[in-house]
């Protein structure tokens, strides 16, 4: 008998939260369903949406409101299809700053066959910034109690812009953050900006789970070091999709110039 659309959402979303319990391992943002499928042919363990990524794809900007949650849902949807691993949406700020929307969020996103989504505690507004620790560990909250809701697991990571930004506390407000999370449920704890193995196994000892690194493409860092170092999981942010762009121009500017089509 085949595998219904709703038992295949269950296995991936069950084989995402295995992922997460020991080990480390690679989740590759995508932006598009092509790639989706040529990465889980490969045998990449998981996928995430990049919302950088998928706004240049539509010829958008990487700024909250400029991509709709209802496009971003339709384009975990086509990733979902197009590969049989699991999948985690990069949502962003959760598209709303309220707890309640981030509920909404959950609810719609799982709604895609996705088996995770990671929510942001910047705002997305400039003039607002980062939401203070309370009002953002409450979003992560919300959401952890939606996803617990559903009737399959769907893994909620709790993600602070602290130290991309350079933004007040550094460090030390970051665990903060990240320990909050982790209390109140979120399953996996992430915060960019970890650029050198020292505050790597500083974030992965101290977060309070399993914990999320972002190593763009181009970076000194292997996957052996960062693993060694307790990363749980390894993302590749947007860098993807840029090397494929830059890689598709260099090609392009080649063969106007040597009229050479060998790759």
């Amino acid at each position: 008998m085949s595998e219904t659309t709703d038992e295949r959402h269950a296995r991936l979303g069950t084989r995402f939260r295995e992922l997460h319990r020991s080990g480390c391992f690679l989740l590759a943002n995508v932006g598009d369903a092509g790639t989706a499928a040529a990465l889980s042919d490969a045998g990449v363990d998981a996928i995430a949406t990049s919302s950088s990524a998928h706004a240049e794809t539509i010829g958008r900007s990487d700024a909250a409101g400029d991509v709709s949650m209802e496009e971003h849902a339709e384009h975990t949807t086509a990733l979902v299809a197009a590969a049989d691993v699991p999948l985690n949406v990069d949502a962003e700020n959760g598209y709303g700053h309220e707890p309640e929307a981030m509920a909404a969020a959950v609810e719609r996103f799982a709604a895609t066959g996705a088996a995770g989504m990671g929510i942001e505690d910047w705002s997305g507004d400039p003039e607002r910034g980062l939401y203070d620790r309370a009002l953002a560990v409450a979003r992560i909250e919300a959401a952890v109690e939606a996803a617990d809701a559903l009737p399959r697991p769907f893994v909620i990571t709790g993600r602070t812009e602290v130290l991309l930004y350079g933004l007040d506390g550094g460090l030390d407000e970051t665990l903060a953050r990240l320990q909050a999370f982790a209390e109140v449920g979120a399953e996996c704890l992430y915060a960019p900006g970890t650029w050198d193995l020292e505050t790597i196994r500083v974030v992965t000892a101290e977060a309070g789970g399993p914990t999320n690194i972002l190593v763009p493409l181009g970076s000194k860092l292997t996957f052996d070091e960062v693993a060694a170092a307790g990363a749980r999981r390894i993302s590749l942010g947007g860098s993807l999709y840029s090397a494929q762009v830059a890689h598709g121009r260099a090609l392009i500017e080649r063969v106007r110039a040597t009229g050479a089509f060998s790759l």
